[in-house]
């Protein structure tokens, strides 16, 4: 291996230019915006971050067609196709550059330099385009950290954002703010060319040093050729198996989800179409059921499904194997889109459900009997299956052995197993028995948003149609009207939620919880005691907000009481 350098920008146009690409061996972009803005913060302060692995590859008679992928060269979350990389086809005897280590990073500095993020607009609704904007980054040549009243020394030294077009307008009208967008640097072709920024922007001559100082530390960073960036060991071999070895040693280290990746390579080694299938697949589940699928999870879903040993190890994915996934993929497919199907229809989304290994069960079941529609009983036992599962934690740690045991010593054909499930889930110290003490836990920890906290609406309104209608948590006591002593007094939590019709929440906005209610109800011909006694709000208290520790109190038991009758049923 040689040892060799690059500036940034070069780097970025080379990606640009499909002159560096990906062995299918690499996993897709991991990283969030996050991560990115404090990737370009450690880059303009001069920090190191880490060396690459390049593999120089060149195509001819003698060696094996090898499948490479571009770099993703935007990020959407609307439309999630968009975010897998495209295959590239490599024709005659070019020769291109793999990346072996290096992959996120060099994709974090060509989103942030000539890519964008299509993100969602918070408090919006994701089935819909205009609800996503696009963000390029941008840094605000204004701030300095030393001129902050109050700074950490470690952190952040410049204030680095993605940020659409619409924001900067209306921000850049303030002379306390200059957002300049970072790939605009890639045109400067010396040190003075940042000159350009103060075209049409009056500023003061303090601010003028702060700019010369944040542009000189771009121009030094990102593009000047006396200073590269970017350093990298070249592998120059055209032994694949030499590659690969290569890269399992490099990854040695890395965290699970990473071995999934070279999981995925072995698929793709041996079916050809594998990961475009399985991308597909995702992405339809996502699409049409509002549920992110992890690929390790839906690997798992495979092994699983198909009967076969569910340890994310290399000699589980033989080539036997990865043929009986290839031959039925269409089944595995159905069977967890079939699942997912009753979980949105249960009010579901990967908005509250985190433990997406819980949907596997399900899909065995639905496998096990070729069932196209669940009945009405078995959705009954299923929707406690599901509530009890979440309040008991069962999918949390030792999740593989319990899918084994699940799996292995309980009979899925018929009706749906409820009773075997909880059988073999408390001989597995997968206690699914929810007492008195382990309920008032899970009530004070229950925070709106979380699956936990559906769980157990789903509980309390059990006649409502989550199936047509979309139900929001809603605050019963406004969330921004609280004080900060109240906040963490259960103002977050179980609590304080009610669940209501999406567009009554939306209209209800911060209104008082005592004057909304008698307007809701008036409005629809409803009586007050009626519907107080619908939603678990204590009749005697008046609900001002000098009263909310005593409503908070006495409405954690009023819950408590009613989710203890309904398990006990």
């Amino acid at each position: 291996m040689t040892y060799k350098t690059e500036t940034i920008k070069n780097a970025v146009m080379s990606i640009s230019d499909n002159k560096y690409l990906l062995p299918a061996i690499q996993r897709e972009l991991v990283w969030d915006h996050e991560q990115i803005e404090k990737l370009f913060d450690s880059v303009l302060s001069g920090y190191p971050f880490g060396s690459m692995l390049f593999w120089r590859y060149k195509k001819d008679e003698n060696n094996k067609d090898y499948k490479f992928y571009e770099f993703l060269k935007l990020y959407d979350e609307y439309n999630r196709r968009n975010n897998h990389n495209a295959e590239h086809e490599i024709t005659g005897k070019d020769e291109i550059t793999g990346i072996l280590d290096g992959q996120q990073r060099l994709t974090a500095l060509f989103l942030g330099l000539k890519g964008y993020l299509n993100l969602h607009k918070p408090r919006t609704r994701w089935d819909n385009s205009d609800n996503f904007e696009k963000k390029y980054l941008f840094i605000n040549l204004l701030y300095s950290k030393e001129n902050e009243a109050e700074h950490e020394d470690i952190g952040p030294e410049f204030q680095i954002k993605f940020k659409s077009d619409r924001q900067i307008e209306k921000e850049n009208s303030s002379q306390d703010v200059y957002w300049f967008k970072m790939g605009k640097a890639l045109e400067w072709k010396e040190k003075r060319s940042w000159k350009e920024v103060l075209t049409n922007k009056s500023v003061s001559e303090e601010q003028r040093d702060i700019i010369e100082d944040v542009c000189s530390a771009i121009y030094e960073n990102l593009i000047n050729p006396k200073n590269p960036r970017i350093s990298y060991y070249e592998e120059t071999t055209d032994s694949l198996d030499k590659v690969l070895n290569i890269f399992v040693r490099i990854n040695a280290g890395g965290t699970p989800l990473d071995y999934t990746d070279f999981l995925m390579s072995m698929i793709i080694n041996q079916w050809g179409d594998g990961r475009e299938s399985i991308n597909t697949a995702i992405d339809n589940i996502s699409k049409d059921f509002e549920f992110d699928i992890p690929k390790d999870v839906f690997l798992r879903a495979c092994l699983f499904l198909t009967g076969e040993n569910l340890n994310f190890k290399a000699d589980n994915f033989k080539q036997k194997t990865i043929q009986n996934i290839k031959n039925d993929f269409e089944m595995i497919s159905e069977s967890l889109r079939k699942s997912c199907r009753v979980f949105r229809d249960l009010g579901y989304s990967k908005n509250n459900l985190r433990s997406n290994l819980i949907l596997l069960p399900l899909a065995l079941y639905i496998k096990s009997n070729g069932i196209s529609k669940v009945s009405d009983d078995d959705f009954i036992k299923i929707k406690r299956w599901i509530q009890i599962s979440i309040l008991g934690r069962v999918f949390g740690s030792q999740t593989t052995s319990y899918l084994t045991r699940l799996r292995r010593d309980i009979s899925w054909e018929s009706t749906f197993p409820l009773n075997e499930i909880i059988k073999v889930s408390n001989e597995a110290n997968k206690n699914m028995d929810i007492n008195e003490d382990r309920l008032e836990d899970i009530i004070e920890k229950a925070k709106k948003g979380s699956q936990d906290s559906w769980a157990l609406l789903t509980l309390l309104y059990p006649s409502h149609n989550y199936r047509d209608v979309n139900f929001h948590e809603d605050h019963i006591y406004p969330y921004s009207k609280l004080d900060k002593e109240q906040k963490g007094n259960g103002g977050d939590f179980i609590s304080n939620i009610q669940l209501l019709e999406g567009g009554d929440n939306c209209s209800k906005n911060d209104r008082s919880p005592e004057v909304w209610m008698q307007e809701y109800c008036l409005n629809r011909n409803l009586n007050l005691d009626d519907y107080k006694n619908q939603n678990f709000i204590p009749l005697e208290i008046n609900l001002s907000f000098d009263n909310f520790n005593q409503f908070i109190n006495s409405r954690k038991q009023l819950i408590k009481e009613k989710l203890l009758e309904t398990l006990k049923g």
